[in-house]
Formats: structure tokens, sequence, C-alpha cells
């Protein structure tokens, strides 16, 4: 993977899952979106979800009537 598709996939990441990722190059040289930067590699950028994200799936408890 490119450089330059590996900074898109760690923002398009960040922005939809509302976690930060990182760019790194891996001691073999291969360009990788990661969530957890392993040691050894090289980070070249960091994507931060921006504020509008939504806060992610919204579950609503429903009452359950229970049978008697």
């Amino acid at each position: 993977m490119t450089e330059e598709r590996a900074r898109h996939y760690a923002e398009a990441l960040a922005h939809s899952m509302g976690v930060t990722f990182y760019l790194v190059r891996s001691r073999e040289g291969r360009f990788l979106a990661v969530q957890i930067p392993s040691h050894g590699c090289e980070v070249l950028a960091t994507s931060t979800p921006s504020n509008s994200v939504d806060d992610g799936p919204q579950f609503r408890r429903e009452q359950v009537g229970r049978a008697a």
C-alpha cells in the first residue's frame, strides 16, 4: 500500500470509528493504518476523530413486558 493510501485509510477510519489511528511504516517498509502502533515501527502521522463525529450507534433500551 502506498503512503497516501494508508494515510487515507487512517483518516477515514478515525472519522468513521471515532478513535485515533496512526499512519506507520513497519520494519519491512510497508505503510499501514493502525489503531495501536507496535514497537519498532515509525509513526508518520496521527489521525484523530473530528469533533463532528457522531457518538456512534445509539441503542435504546426498550421496555419489555413480562408475561404473567
